[in-house]
């Protein structure tokens, strides 16, 4: 990522971002569709227990937990897409 953009650091923009994120549960409580949360089990950077003000907040919210990190779309692809399929589609 930083070699494909050297005029700017997307990590730091990234950490920055995250840092000043705020009324996560404010927003939620506002959301009335169904949410679907993926975490991940191990995830360092944003710990399952992070999301758990979220879930409550969540008027329909489907939690699907799976073995890995941070990177689910990397280090858990096949279970990631079935938690993506089943919400989406939970008939299939």
């Amino acid at each position: 990522m930083l070699a494909s953009n050297p005029q700017v650091n997307v990590f730091y923009t990234g950490f920055a971002a995250c840092d000043r994120y705020a009324n996560g549960e404010a927003a939620m409580a506002q959301v009335t569709c169904p949410v679907l949360f993926v975490l991940g089990r191990v995830d360092q950077m944003t710990p399952p227990k992070a999301a758990q003000g979220l879930i409550k907040k969540a008027l329909d919210a489907q939690v699907v937990m799976l073995p890995g990190g941070h990177q689910q779309m990397n280090e858990t692809p096949e279970p990631m897409l079935a938690a993506l399929r089943g919400f989406l589609k939970p008939d299939l």
